[in-house]
């Protein structure tokens, strides 16, 4: 994991972004290996045509999948150093060596040279996608006592608010909002608003080792070599999955690119709805009616409440997951390197239904936010998991 020790850690949502772009140039790249199966550039908003395998000649679309995962790693990963591409180099030419021994040179130079052209037109696409983070020209609403504000303890300006203005994958995406939250902001001591915000304050006031260990799990934070990187932490569960599923390349590679849609289009999705709504964290509103000291345990982020940035991103991929294999039971051995215990989970659903909760343990979402959020992101899957990608006559060899 070439990205670990990196200082300052890549953008979380620069780096779905990119693994997202990642996922469908693998598919891609060994798509035409696949009897049967589409391009995904039909069903993708404005994505242009891919090179094209000649059908005449012979390929291992192994080698053509290390290729362009190789040339996309060093492409879209950044910070990487001169060390971490020498050793992404090194990989490639050991999977190439390896599979030199049942295969000929210009079969592997060729599948080689289609790899690198995908992974190129791939990163040529995505420069145009107007993915913008920052919050230049950015004016807020007119500030109410239900509005989002820069949150403590750095009171850092808004991150994201034109994210909504990036091209998604989806032309679903380019409009998709969250519902407008089941019940209205209210100070009143007796209103569902304050008592949601009161069972965060109540449980960060009486937080137990294994709630904060949970928030800790999936909060993926710590700096260089403590945490890791966004989202290697999601790629580590699909990864489990697909070994655990003895998935073969093909379904491998569309379940990476499915996945990936996800982690591009719920970004997007989730921004657009949380500065649609613009709702006041947890850790404002506390402080402002309830206790003037309080601090939620993890730091909060800067940009509005409602609709959740994790389960945002959590939802979609896992219900692709679902639609595939169905709800089967996973285990999350993300932080085995760090000598810590996998997590087992009896299925996918409940695995996100304790990602979801680590936010409130967090201090970081109302549980009303994270229920509806659950909801908001497996649509976004379900419209993802319909891409039809094989011919029903053909089944993945």
């Amino acid at each position: 994991m070439v990205q670990r020790p990196a200082n300052p850690q890549p953008v979380v949502l620069q780096n779905f972004r990119n693994f997202g772009f990642i996922g469908v140039g693998l598919y891609e790249a060994v798509r035409p290996g696949n009897k049967g199966a589409e391009s995904l550039a039909p069903s993708l908003y404005q994505m242009p045509a891919m090179p094209q395998a000649d059908a005449w000649q012979k390929y291992l679309w192994s080698e053509s999948a290390n290729a362009a995962l190789a040339s996309m790693f060093k492409l879209f990963l950044t910070g990487l150093s001169d060390a971490n591409k020498a050793s992404i180099d090194s990989m490639e030419m050991a999977n190439y060596n390896r599979f030199k021994t049942s295969c000929t040179t210009d079969v592997l130079d060729r599948s080689q040279t289609f790899g690198r052209d995908i992974a190129t037109a791939i990163y040529n696409w995505s420069l145009t996608d107007n993915f913008n983070l920052s919050s230049v020209g950015y004016v807020p609403p007119p500030v109410t006592p239900a509005s989002w504000v820069p949150t403590p303890p750095a009171y850092a300006p808004p991150v994201g608010p034109f994210l909504k203005d990036s091209r998604p994958f989806l032309a679903y995406s380019l409009t998709d909002l969250a519902p407008p939250m089941p019940f209205p902001f209210s100070e009143d001591t007796s209103s569902r608003f304050y008592k949601a915000v009161k069972e965060v304050y109540d449980i960060g006031k009486n937080a137990k080792a294994d709630q904060q260990a949970t928030a800790t799990w999936w909060a993926d934070a710590g700096g260089p070599g403590v945490g890791i990187p966004i989202p290697h932490h999601v790629l580590s569960i699909i990864t489990w999955v697909l070994e655990n599923q003895k998935a073969k390349l093909w379904e491998a590679a569309e379940v990476y690119a499915k996945t990936g849609i996800a982690f591009k289009d719920g970004g997007i999705n989730t921004f657009r709805s949380k500065f649609h709504y613009n709702l006041i964290r947890p850790v404002t509103y506390i402080r402002r009616n309830i206790d003037t000291a309080w601090m939620s345990y993890l730091i909060t982020p800067p940009y509005p409440e409602y609709t959740s940035g994790l389960v945002g991103i959590h939802a979609p991929y896992v219900q692709v997951l679902i639609k595939q294999f169905g709800d089967i039971p996973v285990t999350d051995n993300a932080y085995d390197w760090r000598g810590l215990p996998a997590r087992n989970y009896k299925s996918l659903s409940a695995m996100l239904d304790e990602a979801a909760v680590s936010r409130i343990y967090g201090g970081l979402h109302y549980r009303f936010t994270q229920e509806i959020s659950i909801k908001f992101g497996k649509e976004l899957g379900n419209e993802i998991a319909a891409i039809q990608l094989v011919s029903p006559k053909h089944e993945h060899p």
